[in-house]
């Protein structure tokens, strides 16, 4: 499933909703445009299935840190730059190692698409 706006829904806490929303909205937009550079409409269904999944389970992840301690202050586009890198992203899924590699292979992909901005 593409990135679409009932996914800033799933990544409410309620803590603090305006701070929640912002982060939302912005790593939405990001995600959306991270979609179409990587061309992922034109797919399998599979593969799209994977990265849906990723980016998902990634934006909630950096919602949550959003709303607290040292990433209070951060901007989206802060935090995906300092939890993505080039070998791996944030650990998301500490029980299951084949959907956490499926989320180091999407945060890889995005790594790439930062760094080739700047």
């Amino acid at each position: 499933m593409k990135p679409n706006s009932k996914w800033i829904d799933d990544w409410q806490i309620g803590v603090k909703p305006s701070r929640e929303d912002q982060i939302s909205i912005d790593l939405l937009d990001f995600f959306m445009h991270f979609w179409d550079e990587e061309q992922l409409d034109g797919k399998s269904l599979t593969t799209r299935n994977r990265y849906s999944a990723s980016l998902h389970a990634l934006g909630g992840y950096l919602v949550k840190r959003g709303i607290s301690g040292e990433d209070l202050n951060k901007t989206a586009y802060e935090m995906l730059s300092e939890y993505v890198g080039p070998d791996d992203g944030p650990l998301i899924y500490h029980h299951n190692e084949d959907w956490q590699n499926e989320v180091d292979m999407v945060c890889r992909k995005i790594y790439k698409q930062i760094n080739k901005k700047r």
